[in-house]
């Protein structure tokens, strides 16, 4: 379908999941060519050395992101998924990440949309996450049929209430490298270009997380934006984020490596539980928190903090020696952590075994909302 002869009707959602926003794509609407598909969605959100002022795209990484969704039966699953991070000042998308905030848009996507059978009480979506290779589960509540919107579960990050949407992942450990520790150490020493050396933790759950002390990188941890975002502290973050992935072999000597063209791996700063103030003037108590957490993501500080990076932290903090684990100080499978704009609640089953660690099942409720949907106009010509 045209317009004019000149423009094409791309069929497309754009939604809310979590903290994280953008389009879903059903997989047969796009181009096959995958070169042509990228460049289609990137002038979809408009992707340029200018910005996104000629797309959708909000120009943030949580606000440019794209979810493409297909009928699988792989692992006995209903659907796939496969995230991208859309760049926002390049025609790039970096598929070697996820987003578990997108997923429970997915989730509720795929109910809306009737690629799953509706359930009373509970609709479990089962998602084939190709991004991972591994199974999410994405809980969408029902009553009478009909999906629940309406609800009094709130997320930071988020304004309002909504009905809880579960987003589990599944033995999510080796997604990327094909080990929980990629290095097979629960601490690793790196030497930064200064002389210093930084500790540092290494997970891939999920995505490949690096996590290190704040007081390594001179903060006291409850720093918010304003003071994070300084580019020479994130030179230093970026200094040891690379270092980490060419560690497990991620990267390679000689490439070129930036935020923009490389998600992975990403750099959670933590510090003990303690009371300060958010990004939006609110009090976060260290009392009713178990770990102070912040997530970088393309080279910025995230507004919340990812649900990869919670299940990853809160696996973190069940692996002893590991370095969040040195400032867990309980046994609990419930870990609330601390961010920007207020905290974010992981439940986390880890198991040890012969081999290692494995994580069983990482969980976190979310909020999520179809937020327009109809057709993106883009020249015909780019449809092949």
């Amino acid at each position: 379908m045209n317009i004019h002869g000149q423009l094409y009707k791309l069929p497309s959602v754009l939604m809310r999941g979590g903290t994280s926003k953008g389009l879903i794509f059903k997989d047969n609407d796009l181009p096959k060519d995958t070169r042509n598909r990228d460049y289609v969605i990137t002038k979809i959100y408009g992707s340029s050395r200018n910005g996104q002022v000629d797309g959708i795209g909000g120009g943030t990484p949580l606000t440019s992101k794209v979810a493409i969704v297909g009928i699988t039966d792989i692992h006995g699953c209903d659907i796939y998924y496969t995230f991208g991070q859309v760049s926002t000042n390049s025609q790039n998308i970096d598929y070697n990440v996820t987003c578990g905030n997108m997923a429970s848009a997915v989730g509720l996507f795929a109910v809306e949309e009737g690629l799953v059978k509706i359930n009373e009480g509970m609709t479990t979506v089962k998602i084939y996450n190709t991004n991972t290779k591994r199974v999410m589960e994405v809980e969408v509540p029902v009553k009478d049929g009909h999906i629940i919107y309406e609800g009094d579960f709130a997320i930071s990050g988020v304004s309002g209430t909504g009905s809880c949407i579960m987003v589990n992942f599944l033995d999510f450990g080796g997604s990327f490298t094909g080990a929980l520790l990629p290095t097979g150490n629960v601490v690793d020493i790196i030497q930064v270009d200064d002389g210093s050396i930084v500790e540092v933790t290494i997970i891939d759950v999920g995505n490949i997380l690096v996590f290190l002390h704040a007081s390594d990188i001179g903060l006291v941890g409850v720093e918010l934006s304003g003071e994070i975002n300084d580019p020479s502290l994130q030179s230093r973050i970026e200094e040891i984020r690379v270092k980490c992935g060419r560690l497990i072999g991620l990267f390679h000597e000689g490439e070129v490596v930036t935020p923009e063209t490389h998600a992975l791996p990403k750099v959670t700063i933590v510090s003990p539980p303690a009371d300060y103030t958010d990004e939006n003037g609110e009090i976060v108590e260290g009392e009713n928190i178990d770990i102070v957490a912040r997530y970088i993501a393309m080279g910025t500080l995230h507004r919340a903090f990812a649900v990869s990076g919670a299940i990853g932290l809160g696996t973190a903090c069940k692996i002893p020696g590991s370095i969040p684990h040195s400032l867990f100080t309980d046994d609990k499978d419930e870990i609330s952590i601390g961010h920007p704009t207020g905290t974010i609640l992981v439940h986390v089953n880890v198991k040890k075994e012969k081999a290692g660690y494995k994580l069983v099942r990482g969980g976190i409720g979310r909020t999520a909302r179809r937020i327009m949907e109809g057709n993106t106009l883009i020249p015909i010509h780019l449809m092949g």
